[in-house]
């Protein structure tokens, strides 16, 4: 219905120049599973009102998918766009209650210029929508312009997708581990993070900020997150077997994964499966998950620190940093960004942030873990100002399984007289 009428109007606007925008909402596949279809349909029906209220009469609003939209624009030029595209953005992104819960969708958007962009509507929809793909790489609430060269963007995002989600169904990505050392004594093993390698027959190793990024827009994350707590499971059960004194090992979590109802029994049910217990796991998220209060994140948050699993605020510093949360929810460490430690010797301001945070994690009893420690200067610094745990180059790189056991038993020796130096201020 949306291409006939939009076919229309374009043959109307003959000799005119014209918008279309590809709207594209964010998690709206884990609000319907877990309110439910009803939900879902209110909140889409929403949504279509909310993009009314900015359109005209002339103008042409049409549903694409479960969770697209598009808006065809006759007679409004490019310089338009920006004021056009974000006033859509800002009336998609008003709080939304049904059934007493309370959410604010956010959404992407795509936009194209008739007639430069294309003379029909199939192919300027195919260009906004990469346009809309492009907004996502940035993150939420983004709008972008479309460019010729997002065609191949799209198409190598699209090619990353089919073979990532080939990767997962054969088990071909790999674990590396990075060990975390106590800043103080004789620096003993606190533990590993489990960090998730991709190295492709063709494309050589992939960096994980990309093919994470993919995993998150296509849904894929919750496959590759449920793959990466059983490997991980899998291996620390076996370096116990093997007497590697292995204290505990850390994953990373997406935001995405705290919206499945059940995540919190899937993860218990694989730690049991390996005789392991919540002890056994560090589960890092970031900042968005504290400030997500959707009824399953809450849910997932409160049951896995009730099975006994420790949360880590990862990458502490970079988001939003907002101290109220810390005290209102079960976080047991915090991770030091590595923007605040590669300054605090040669800053002041870093240096005295870093202190507050240490002063503000002891008093709530909580570990802060500094991580890019790169060099004897800045661990030195943190352990004198009462950093416990240390993680970074200065150590060691990640790598492989096999490569930990050996290094932990040299590690013991290397340093089992050699403890941090404390020199004065």
């Amino acid at each position: 219905m949306f291409n006939e009428c939009a076919e229309q109007a374009l043959h109307a606007m003959r000799g005119h120049q014209g918008l279309v925008f590809f709207l594209d909402l964010d998690r709206f596949k884990l609000w319907n599973d877990s309110l439910g279809h009803a939900a879902g349909d209110a909140l889409l029906r929403e949504i279509a009102d909310r993009l009314g209220s900015c359109t005209r009469p002339e103008d042409v609003v049409g549903r694409l998918s479960s969770d697209e939209f598009a808006v065809l624009m006759p007679h409004c030029a490019p310089d338009q766009m920006r004021f056009l595209a974000q006033r859509m953005l800002d009336a998609i992104a008003e709080p939304f209650s049904i059934n007493g819960v309370m959410t604010t969708p956010n959404a992407c958007v795509g936009v194209c210029t008739y007639p430069e962009d294309g003379t029909d509507i199939e192919t300027l929809l195919r260009h906004a929508d990469q346009a809309m793909y492009a907004a996502k790489g940035q993150g939420s609430q983004r709008w972008e312009r479309y460019r010729p060269e997002m065609g191949k963007i799209s198409q190598e995002r699209a090619d990353m997708e089919r073979e990532l989600r080939t990767t997962l169904a054969a088990g071909g990505l790999q674990l590396h581990y990075q060990p975390q050392i106590c800043s103080s004594g004789a620096q003993r093993l606190y533990g590993v993070e489990a960090l998730a390698r991709w190295q492709h027959p063709e494309w050589g190793w992939v960096p994980p900020p990309r093919f994470i990024a993919v995993a998150e827009d296509s849904g894929l994350i919750h496959t590759l997150t449920s793959w990466l707590i059983d490997a991980a499971c899998t291996q620390l059960a076996t370096w116990r077997a093997q007497g590697v004194p292995m204290p505990h090992v850390s994953i990373n979590l997406s935001t995405n994964n705290f919206h499945l109802p059940d995540f919190a029994m899937q993860v218990q049910q694989t730690l049991l499966r390996h005789g392991l217990t919540g002890q056994d796991l560090m589960l890092e998220i970031t900042e968005s998950v504290m400030l997500d209060s959707s009824p399953a994140t809450l849910n997932n948050l409160q049951t896995l620190h009730a099975m006994g699993m420790r949360l880590s605020m990862d990458d502490f510093g970079t988001g939003y940093s907002s101290l109220s949360y810390l005290h209102r929810l079960p976080i047991s460490e915090l991770k030091l960004d590595k923007s605040f430690v590669q300054d605090v010797t040669v800053s002041s301001a870093a240096s005295a942030l870093t202190r507050s945070v240490l002063n503000i994690a002891t008093s709530l009893g909580m570990t802060v873990v500094a991580e890019g420690v790169e060099t004897q200067e800045q661990a030195d610094w943190l352990a004198r100002h009462g950093c416990p745990v240390l993680q970074g180059y200065r150590f060691a790189k990640p790598m492989p399984a096999t490569d930990i056991g050996p290094w932990v038993q040299q590690h013991a020796e290397r340093h089992a007289a050699a403890p941090l130096s404390h020199p004065n201020d």
